[in-house]
C-alpha cells in the first residue's frame, strides 16, 4: 500500500490534539478509539534538533499497520500532525472506525460565524 498522502498545511486538523507531559509534545485522540492515535514532539538535541518527530502508534484488529511509513520527521509541528492524521485515516480505511465526521447543524454554524 502507498505511503500516507501529505495533506496541505491549509487544511484544518481532524483529530483531537492535546499537549502531553512536556512542552513541544502532543498526542492525538480519535473519536471511537480508546487510547492515543499518535504523537508528535520536537527534537531538542542531536542531528535532528529542530525537527518534529511523528508516529502513528494506534493498534488493533481493525487498524492496518501495512500502510507505509508509520513515523518520521517533519520541519513543522503542523506537517508532523498532518502525517499522523494521514497515517491514521489510511490505517482505518474501510473499518468500523472509518466514519464521516459529524455534520454541524445550521445553529452551531451560525454561532461560530460560518
Amino acid at each position: 500500500m502507498a505511503e500516507p498522502a501529505r495533506v496541505a498545511d491549509s487544511e484544518p486538523l481532524r483529530l483531537n490534539w492535546r499537549q502531553a507531559d512536556r512542552d513541544a509534545d502532543y498526542v492525538a485522540d480519535a473519536d471511537g478509539y480508546d487510547g492515543s492515535v499518535g504523537r508528535i514532539y520536537l527534537h531538542n538535541i542531536g542531528p535532528q534538533q529542530g525537527m518534529w518527530f511523528w508516529a502513528m502508534n494506534a493498534h488493533g484488529f481493525e487498524i492496518s499497520r501495512n500502510i507505509g511509513s508509520l513515523n518520521g520527521t517533519e520541519k513543522s509541528a503542523g506537517a508532523a500532525a498532518r502525517m499522523v492524521e494521514s497515517a491514521w485515516f489510511a490505517a482505518i480505511k474501510g473499518s468500523s472506525l472509518d466514519r464521516p465526521l459529524p455534520k454541524r447543524n445550521a445553529y452551531a454554524m451560525a454561532r461560530a460565524g460560518e
